[in-house]
């Protein structure tokens, strides 16, 4: 009998054995990576949606359709939407202006220093919009703005009297233009630079001058990337919320974003409102990631030499360095005046008495130093961009492994999802977060966990795109070889892939460190006193008027992502900044 037992159960062991033997662990990887995307993505996305079709429970609860016409049938309400429609036009055609020609200058011309130039570029980009735009209260402030003080001065006006206003509408369009040209500069530089110059050295044969073979020749060859420049510049200028906030609330103008924080900020349950406010925005902003993508993707516009094809530079003869001294100018008002600004007033007790022995002092930093609520912002903001940027570095590593490698069905979406992030505004990811994060069993609102998950959520596309970059580089024939020798998927990617794309994903994880320092669209909504960041206390103090501490704040966070940039480049090179 018990031989007859061993017999039958043999079969069974064999069998699980050979089941086990054929079960490959990253099966689960892939599926959890997956999971977690849906997670991060379609949960906000999807109680968004829902709860702008709901009622508050005080009114009943039940659903309708109320929220929109609220949200769009009120002048206070809608006259945003027609604010942000002009401030965004026309922020993306003046960087599409700044962007293209620097781009062209340096990428197309012989101008002196083009290393400084686009190097400073990509610095002013890197620069918190919102610290921009405080710096420029110090210098474009209509009563104690140093241009409006030496105006005075020289002119004998008087106090009442000034030069320029930042607190208009024209001086949110010049500092947003300031933090987003470069994100054109970085797409059209991209265009230029895969145009050969053989056809414009023919265009230069033929008789055709700098000017003329610009405008007959290399405009047509780079209208998909000037196109997607635009398309980027505007959506760029629709979802920033910091500049806004700093410059267009002190004057009465309200843009989308920072009506979203007043419906989200007001006594009344208003998140119904607010979520039917931030559908529109979302679309639009889809709609526009959308376009930029077709656009760059078309093939109407193509040379033979491509990208292999050599650049010479034209001639500016006299002009190079009147040209390289225009070109510096938008870097002077994005970068050096601002953080000279910055630092200058760190140091001052009063902003309005100028640089003077008597005027300097170092009590901002005591101040900052000695107050509670900022140290624990700071040690807030440090950590949540540790662990966003580990976090959405290791998503978007697998993730970039899955889709090249076509490791499961569907991979294509897992890709769509990764990426889908570009195209929702910071703060309508913030009130998509709320909706979901405020109910059981799900319950994080006032816990630091939100604002992670709003993070890596918001940055991953980043991380995606310059990990995916990263790994096309990598041969599948290498892989294989491990492979063959009975290695599974999940120990090839340990321990032959993330080997041989690591400085990808260093470049990965501090594209992602950089911004979550400065986060502030998603932080603004979704912070409590517990968990407030570095950037929502610079908007606190600036509600209240502190503006010495937060100039000395502003150098500090400065300082941080000027060392995070350093090591980009040291650790990974000159060309890190491009995978943006």
């Amino acid at each position: 009998m018990a031989q007859q037992t061993d017999s039958f159960a043999s079969p069974l062991a064999a069998r699980f054995i050979s089941a086990r033997r054929k079960f490959d662990a990253s099966t689960v990887v892939w599926g959890t990576i997956a999971a977690i995307l849906l997670i991060l993505i379609v949960k906000p996305v999807y109680h968004l949606a829902k709860q702008s079709f709901l009622l508050p429970e005080e009114d009943g609860g039940g659903w309708t359709l109320l929220n929109y016409f609220t949200a769009f049938t009120e002048p206070e309400h809608y006259y945003p939407i027609f604010s942000t429609l002009y401030i965004s036009f026309s922020v993306g055609i003046l960087s599409l202006i700044l962007g293209a020609i620097i781009a062209w200058c340096i990428s197309r011309t012989d101008v002196p220093f083009p290393n400084l130039l686009r190097n400073s570029v990509l610095m002013s980009f890197v620069t918190p919009p919102f610290l921009g735009a405080i710096a420029w209260i110090f210098l474009a402030g209509p009563r104690q703005g140093w241009i409006n003080i030496i105006y005075r001065a020289i002119t004998g006006a008087g106090p009442d009297d000034y030069l320029v206003d930042i607190f208009t509408v024209g001086g949110m369009v010049f500092a947003m233009t300031l933090y987003t040209f470069p994100l054109v500069f970085i797409v059209v530089l991209a265009g230029l630079n895969n145009v050969s110059s053989d056809i414009e050295d023919a265009a230069n044969i033929a008789g055709g001058g700098t000017f003329s073979t610009m405008i007959n020749v290399t405009l047509p060859l780079v209208m998909p990337a000037l196109v997607a420049g635009l398309i980027l510049g505007t959506l760029e200028a629709m979802i920033l919320f910091g500049i806004p906030a700093v410059l267009g609330l002190p004057a009465g103008n309200h843009v989308m974003t920072t009506q979203l924080r007043a419906f989200m900020s007001s006594d009344e349950d208003m998140i119904g409102i607010a979520a039917a406010y931030s559908l529109p925005m979302l679309m639009t902003a889809f709609w526009l990631v959308y376009m930029r993508r077709h656009v760059l993707g078309r093939r109407g516009y193509a040379t033979l030499g491509g990208k292999g094809g050599q650049r010479r530079p034209q001639r500016l003869g006299p002009w190079r360095y009147p040209v390289f001294i225009l070109c510096s100018i938008p870097v002077l008002c994005a970068i050096v005046l601002p953080y000279f600004m910055l630092t200058t007033t760190s140091f001052l007790k009063t902003i309005g008495h100028g640089l003077s022995l008597s005027n300097l002092t170092f009590d901002n930093y005591i101040f900052i130093f000695n107050n509670d609520a900022v140290r624990i912002s700071f040690y807030n903001t440090i950590m949540l961009a540790l662990m966003a940027a580990t976090a959405a570095t290791l998503i978007a590593a697998v993730t970039s492994y899955i889709t090249q490698r076509n490791l499961v069905r569907g991979h294509k979406y897992m890709s769509f999802l990764a990426t889908a992030p570009i195209g929702i505004p910071g703060i309508v990811l913030a009130v998509g977060l709320f909706s979901a994060y405020t109910q059981e069993p799900f319950l994080l609102y006032g816990t630091i966990w939100i604002m992670f998950i709003a993070y890596v959520t918001k940055y991953l596309p980043l991380a995606f795109q310059t990990s995916n970059a990263s790994l096309m580089s990598i041969h599948p024939e290498l892989e294989e070889c491990s492979r063959i020798l009975g290695a599974s998927r999940l120990q090839v990617f340990k321990d032959v892939t993330i080997p041989l794309f690591k400085a990808g994903l260093l470049a990965s994880w501090i594209l992602v460190f950089m911004p979550s320092l400065r986060e502030l669209s998603a932080s603004i909504l979704l912070y409590t006193s517990e968990t407030k960041v570095v950037s929502v206390m610079i908007i606190t103090f600036y509600e209240e008027a502190l503006l010495g501490a937060i100039s000395a704040i502003g150098v500090i966070l400065l300082a941080i992502t000027s060392i995070a940039v350093l090591i980009g480049y040291k650790v990974v090179g000159r060309d890190f900044m491009r995978s943006e």
